[in-house]
């Protein structure tokens, strides 16, 4: 793939990345062994587990996990795989006070201890046969888990001259919607038939807005109104703008300014949570890859509301469910394009409109470590 590297880092400024790096499958592998194994991912909102012996699966990568309350003020992401002969414990979701393999009934307690293996000498049991738990991270409402012991959660880095972590402007930016306190209405899995990055692109990509959604977003967050975001090595952001004629929000936390409730924050964290949060309503999708044209996506909605009418819950749920059908046709289309031998990218819009784009490709580059390739390549070669 020396070829590709090459033409990632030596594409003319201001342009995308070449079409290869979503249509590869051995780019999707070298993207696997260096971000996505070790960085940190979305699994899902706490209230989706809200009482002690709350649980739901979930594969990331290969990897079947199981997240659990296991206390009244704890969420551990656990293996789901049962440490005498690899028969995952748990499937789908539910509450439970164990968790017990039905290959041949070896327990677990909801912190992943062995409390039972029958008819096997306890002599034989090593600490070893606890569930493995995960790194594991709540973070104003989401759960995020990373499979790499090495990988500090970004909130705990010490990132600047004044302390701040490359999360802090984030959080500054979105506190006032209290995403944290927002109530979950309903969450769905789906497979998209398009590369996780220009998954990622797309909904980071004010540029689109007007276009693909004339009737569901154009007359509400028009492209002409978008407005990046500060961004760091751990996120970026744009502030989609309403027109004059959107409706105002009358629910809504009363932290909020005037300004912020006539705005939508989309943000992404890095690699792959991408959300929308508004004054009553907030959507994120986790993304997690299959191939280099799949991705699963686990999308859901939160409401400021705790009261809404199932009606209600269903109008914004059905909004949302055109708006992604719009963007999944959209990149079906665009994935085959990608295929061509003429595909190639030209230059990005500007900065308040596909700037955010500019971030994702520099956060890719950097933890791809492609700019050294060539050095330690020509190293191992002498």
């Amino acid at each position: 793939m020396q070829d590709l590297f090459e033409q990632i880092v030596h594409r003319p400024p201001g342009h995308g990345l070449p079409p290869r790096c979503y249509t590869d499958d051995d780019f999707l592998e070298f993207e696997s062994n260096t971000i996505l194994q070790s960085e940190w991912h979305c699994l899902g909102r706490v209230d989706e587990v809200p009482e002690v012996g709350d649980f739901f699966t979930i594969d990331i990568l290969s990897e079947p996990l199981v997240v659990v309350r296991k206390a009244e003020t704890e969420i551990a992401v656990l293996s789901n795989v049962c440490r005498h002969r690899g028969m995952p414990v748990a499937e789908g979701a539910g509450n439970t006070n164990r968790f017990r393999c039905p290959y041949h009934a070896w327990t677990y307690a909801l912190d992943g201890k062995l409390r039972a293996a029958p008819l096997v000498p306890k002599d034989q049991l090593q600490k070893e046969c606890a569930l493995p738990e995960f790194q594991s991270r709540c973070w104003l409402g989401f759960i995020f888990f990373c499979m790499s012991e090495e990988t500090e959660w970004p909130g705990d880095i010490t990132g600047d001259s004044k302390g701040d972590h490359p999360l802090k402007y984030l959080e500054d930016h979105v506190a006032n919607y209290h995403m944290e306190s927002m109530h979950s209405a309903a969450h769905f899995t789906e497979v998209w038939d398009c590369n996780w990055k220009s998954l990622v692109e797309n909904f980071m990509d004010g540029y689109h807005l007007s276009v693909v959604h004339p009737e569901t977003l154009h007359h509400l967050t028009p492209t002409s109104l978008c407005k990046k975001v500060t961004g760091s090595n751990a996120f970026t952001a744009y502030t989609a703008n309403y027109a004059g004629t959107a409706p105002a929000r009358e629910n809504h936390h009363p932290s909020l300014t005037v300004d912020q409730t006539r705005q939508s924050q989309l943000f992404c964290v890095f690699p792959a949570l991408i959300a929308s949060v508004s004054a009553d309503t907030l959507v994120y999708l986790a993304l997690h890859p299959l191939s280099a044209d799949r991705v699963s996506v686990k999308w859901g909605l939160s409401t400021y509301e705790s009261d809404l009418s199932d009606a209600e819950k269903q109008a914004r749920i059905e909004k949302w469910q055109q708006i992604n059908a719009e963007d999944h046709q959209i990149l079906q289309r665009l994935h085959s394009g990608l295929k061509s031998s003429r595909a190639g990218t030209g230059p990005l819009a500007e900065e308040n409109f596909e700037g955010t784009l500019s971030d994702f490709h520099h956060y890719l580059v950097s933890k791809l470590g492609i700019l050294d390739l060539p050095s330690r390549q020509s190293a191992a070669g002498e």
